[in-house]
Parts: structure tokens; sequence; C-alpha cells
């Protein structure tokens, strides 16, 4: 598992090894990723993943993995729950994912941080 935190260093959601989707802490599928886009369960598009970021849809970083490369100055991350624990089951991707709106053009990266940096991020 892969830990995703928020602007202020406090776990948000979490990847999977193999990058296809983002959980919360219950194991329940938040977005999920065609390539390195990433989407909302509805097929919305909310942003892209590059270097350990994930980038809103205006092109400000939202979330951070700890090996992120780049970006805003980080916040010290907070040791509590900062891995998911290892009795909860991941819900699996479902077999046929809904239609991908389609993604405006993608904007150069920002300096600045998102507006929404945590769960809200998925609700954009």
């Amino acid at each position: 598992m892969i830990t995703l935190y928020n602007m202020t260093g406090v776990p948000v959601v979490y990847a999977d090894e193999d990058c296809r989707a983002l959980y919360d802490v219950q194991g329940n599928i938040v977005a999920w990723f065609a390539q390195e886009h990433l989407y909302s369960l509805n097929g919305r598009y909310l942003g892209w993943a590059h270097q350990g970021w994930i980038y809103d849809r205006d092109g400000h970083p939202a979330l951070f993995a700890e090996n992120a490369i780049g970006g805003p100055e980080r916040p010290s991350l907070h040791n509590k729950a900062r891995a998911l624990p290892n009795r909860i089951r991941l819900a699996p991707l479902p077999a046929t994912l809904p239609r991908r709106q389609p993604r405006p053009a993608r904007r150069h990266r920002a300096a600045s941080w998102s507006r929404r940096s945590g769960l809200e991020y998925f609700s954009q």
C-alpha cells in the first residue's frame, strides 16, 4: 500500500501496489486510474498523478506520497495511521468501469497547494 497525504501531512487515501485505485481507510474505492489519469467512481475526471503527487483538474498538487519528487513544501508527516491496517479488506475494482469523462487539456503543474487537499478532492 502507498499512503497519500494531504497538505497538512495527514494520511488521506491509499493506493494499491499496482496503482489501479485509491482507497479510503475502510478499504472502499474512492477513485481509479486510467494510466496516470485519475477518475471518480462515476467516471468524472479528477486530475493526474506525476512523480508521487496527485494533481487536481487545475494542476494544483492535492495529495502526495512519502517519496514524491518536487512540488510545494511538504509538511511533517503524522505518525498516527500512516499505514492502512492489515485487517482492512480492499474492495475489488469493478470488472466494468464507468465511462470516463473527457479530460480537459492538461494544465501546467502549479506550485501552490490545491484548495481540495483531502477527501474533498474526490467530490470535486
